[in-house]
């Protein structure tokens, strides 16, 4: 444009010169007379001035969700800061003025949706005379519409944040570093072609073609919720998606932008700016911090620690106990007191004290303990539901399910505080707490009643639980069955009611597509391994009715493993999800199997089964599963597909169904030391649709215990084939309930994000999955928050 020339030069002689007196400036800044500075959202997500990046990086744990809007562009997205060094944006953009297909039958007024990923890593952290500088990419795995990399540097001087970057690709188009630009083309020879179908990643493309220079400040003004932004755009907006692709006139009159950020307190932030010199952007983020999550407790009050005590020492034992916390020149001042001088009155005292120490004895004697009231104690304070105890000679064992606190410890010294006020502690040296899930054995723990007499005393400094305690392998409980109570049949029952909502963004038909309803369930227990269980779905509002997903515009001929969600849940509105029967046992000490048959899921019904080696406190587990399924009829409520093709009225087209295939994956689990608070788990197998492939799962787990997961299925089907996204992936978030209530629960919300429903690499859904089952043999959903770790 006709101002970039002469003003980039000085810029660039202003940003070294300012880079350069950087340190002397930060000793002279007084950082107390202003508010902190905080990193804010740019207009693409993640860390940033407006349309540039930064080489800031978030506090752990953080998550946005934010929006901005313009007269091109609208852009979703949802940002989470990782790792203290590493960034990952999530982003949908709505081109304003561009549909999403020439077919007005099958888009409708859907705007063009493009879908990106974004990452940011963190290479140096600021010091005194070193900016935090870090490198990234945009748009990778997308369709290449806002394509680039970067790598930034950023410097704090009181309130001010300069930053001082080289971008390629979208960011860089300016080319200001590219003499030759203007002898080349728009793109300086970049493959900026945009992916059809998206989903591929164009690594080939990374830092090539054109690059420039970017930089800009932010300054925290006195009053604390005002920023203000300047930035030196890297891009001329000449490659754009709405000038090469609708002829959207898209002028630069000016390179610099200029931004104004409001914050509501720690929750929120408005964003206003001036761009290119013609155009206003306008955006708001919603912040939390998954870390720092936290919820006061209302749970029952732990019981205060007043065992019943032991047989008093007689006086002589008093005394000799004594005499041995006494120095030795007063033990024989007493010694002889008491031979020479007040041999009667101890003589006196012994008698006396005959009394206390007979009625003390009476008093444990005559002791009778309530074992049903301490099982109901055991369930309503230390959370172990339907416990059953056991009493030997030497030891008290405790079979139940902890359902309540996710602090292990917190759990057992309660558990364990609750057995000793009940029973007589010189008599039981061990309480033996057998954790059990769906009735299975999973881990035991061993609590020595005289180490935990120590520490519920507090008897050393820093005493802790864990060093009273013992993880096992769960053995057969021994002793007697004490608090076996005659059975209601209707004591075998369970029943829930749940909310459900199903989601997905990005969609042709519709950017937003979800259904939310109720989910009724309800088992029997014939056994502790036999189990008979239901659930009922009641749609109470969709709007798959807009789903019509046509096989022409998509290009493939998939067996409509997935795709006919509108017809399962638009169409029947109450449908039963799940009517089967599960068998679940333990084979060995590591290895746990289960067997299952009947409707599995919404659309599909069968035979199956899975096994899983799991040591305990191992890193690793390992299993498979192996199903037979059939596609559930949407029209009939029991009834299955008998004939592979079928034609839909509503589309006027015909499709494939699965009539009988055999699915399942063999799956490996990895929780690393070395890399703390994350899971990886690799499946591989057959899908629903046949295709053969692997799935790739990874989560973080914050100190709140919030998990934040994204998944990815790669499998033989080709991009053509496969249809738009070119394969599977997702994203995930799963919040502890006990963030949301006053009431520790093991439970958890889980909210998946989709971007496309499509027939490849598409899973059976199975009502259990035994890595969560076996959760407390190496905790990981039923992990305790940071803030427990050191009980």
């Amino acid at each position: 444009m006709k101002n970039s020339t002469p003003i980039f030069p000085s810029f660039g002689r202003l940003s070294a010169l300012s880079l350069a007196l950087l340190p002397l400036l930060h000793v002279s800044a007084d950082e107390f007379s202003y508010p902190t500075l905080l990193p804010s959202q740019s207009d693409f997500g993640g860390v940033g001035l407006m349309q540039m990046p930064t080489g800031r990086m978030a506090p752990e744990g953080e998550f946005n969700f934010a929006t901005s809007y313009n007269d091109e562009y609208q852009h979703f997205t949802a940002s989470v800061q990782l790792f203290p060094w590493f960034e990952t944006t999530v982003r949908y953009t709505q081109v304003q003025d561009l549909l999403y297909s020439n077919d007005p039958n099958f888009s409708g007024n859907t705007k063009y949706t493009d879908k990106g990923i974004d990452f940011k890593v963190r290479l140096i952290e600021e010091s005194n005379w070193l900016p935090e500088t870090s490198i990234g990419v945009r748009d990778f795995g997308g369709t290449g519409l806002f394509d680039g990399e970067f790598i930034a540097a950023t410097k704090r001087v009181g309130p001010l944040d300069f930053t001082l970057g080289i971008g390629w690709g979208y960011i860089g188009n300016s080319g200001n570093l590219t003499s030759d630009k203007k002898d080349l083309n728009y793109n300086c020879d970049r493959d900026t072609s945009v992916g059809g179908s998206g989903g591929t990643v164009d690594y080939q493309r990374w830092f090539k073609g054109c690059a420039a220079l970017f930089g800009g400040v932010e300054y925290q003004t006195p009053w604390e919720p005002l920023r203000l932004k300047v930035e030196y755009d890297g891009n001329d907006y000449q490659s754009d998606f709405p000038v090469v692709r609708g002829g959207i006139d898209m002028p630069q009159d000016s390179k610099f932008n200029y931004g104004m950020l409001y914050r509501f307190g720690d929750w929120g932030d408005l964003h206003l700016s001036y761009e290119r010199g013609n155009t206003w952007t306008l955006g708001f983020s919603l912040q939390t911090n998954f870390n720092t999550l936290s919820q006061i407790k209302r749970d029952p009050e732990a019981e205060k620690y007043k065992p019943i005590p032991a047989a008093p020492l007689t006086l002589t034992q008093t005394e000799s106990s004594a005499q041995v916390n006494t120095p030795r020149a007063e033990q024989a001042t007493v010694s002889a007191e008491i031979s020479a001088t007040h041999k009667s009155e101890v003589q006196n005292a012994e008698v006396a004290n005959l009394e206390p120490v007979n009625a003390s004895r009476q008093a444990v004697a005559n002791h009778q303990v309530d074992w049903n009231k301490v099982a109901h104690d055991l369930q309503t304070i230390a959370g172990y539901a339907n416990a059953k105890i056991y009493l030997d000679n030497e030891s008290i064992t405790v079979v139940g399910e902890q359902n309540k606190f996710r602090d292990r410890n917190e759990a057992h010294q309660r558990a364990s505080t609750i057995l000793a006020n009940n029973t007589d502690a010189a008599k039981i040296k061990e309480y033996r707490l057998i954790e059990t899930h769906y009735q299975q054995p999973i881990t035991e723990t061993r609590i020595d009643s005289q180490k935990f007499a120590q520490v519920a005393s507090y008897g050393y400094i820093n005493a802790k639980m864990v060093d009273t305690s013992e993880v096992r392998v769960p053995s057969s409980p021994q002793g007697k069955l004490v608090t076996e109570t005659d059975k209601d049949w209707l004591d075998n029952f369970g029943f829930d009611i749940s909310p459900t909502m199903v989601q997905s963004f990005g969609g042709s038909e519709g950017f937003y597509m979800f259904n939310i309803g109720v989910t009724g369930s309800a088992s029997y227990r014939f056994s502790d391994n036999f189990e008979f269980s239901s659930s009922i779905y009641l749609n109470l509002y969709d709007n798959y009715d807009k789903f019509l997903y046509d096989v022409p515009p998509d290009g493939t001929n998939l067996k409509r493993v997935r795709t006919l969600i509108r017809q399962y849940v638009h169409d029947n509105p109450v449908r039963v999800n799940n009517l089967q029967l599960t068998w679940m046992d333990n084979l060995s000490d590591n290895i746990s199997y289960q067997a299952y048959g009947g409707y599995l899921e919404m659309m599909y019904g069968g035979v199956g089964t899975e096994f899983l080696y799991r040591p305990l406190n191992s890193q690793w587990a390992f299993g498979f599963d192996v199903n037979y399924v059939k596609q559930r009829d949407p029209d009939s409520m029991f009834g299955f597909f008998e004939d592979e093709h079928q034609f839909d009225p509503l589309t006027n087209r015909a499709y494939r169904v699965q009539t009988g295939t055999v699915t399942g994956h063999a799956t490996a689990y990895y929780q690393p030391n070395w890399f703390p608070n994350t899971l990886l788990r690799v499946s591989a197998g057959q899908y629903l649709t046949e295709d053969k492939g692997i799935t790739v799962d990874f989560s973080k787990q914050f100190d709140s215990g919030v998990i934040v997961g994204a998944f990815a299925t790669k499998t033989n089907l080709s991009s053509e084939e496969y249809g738009e996204g070119s394969f599977t992936k997702g994203f995930y978030i799963s919040v502890p309930f006990d963030l949301m209530t006053i009431k520790s629960t093991h439970s958890r919300a889980f909210l998946s994000w989709m971007p496309l429903t499509r027939d490849g690499g598409q899973m059976l859904g199975r009502k259990y999955n035994l890595f969560d089952v076996t959760d407390a043999r190496g905790p990981w959903y039923t992990r305790p928050s940071i803030e427990h770790n050191d009980k």
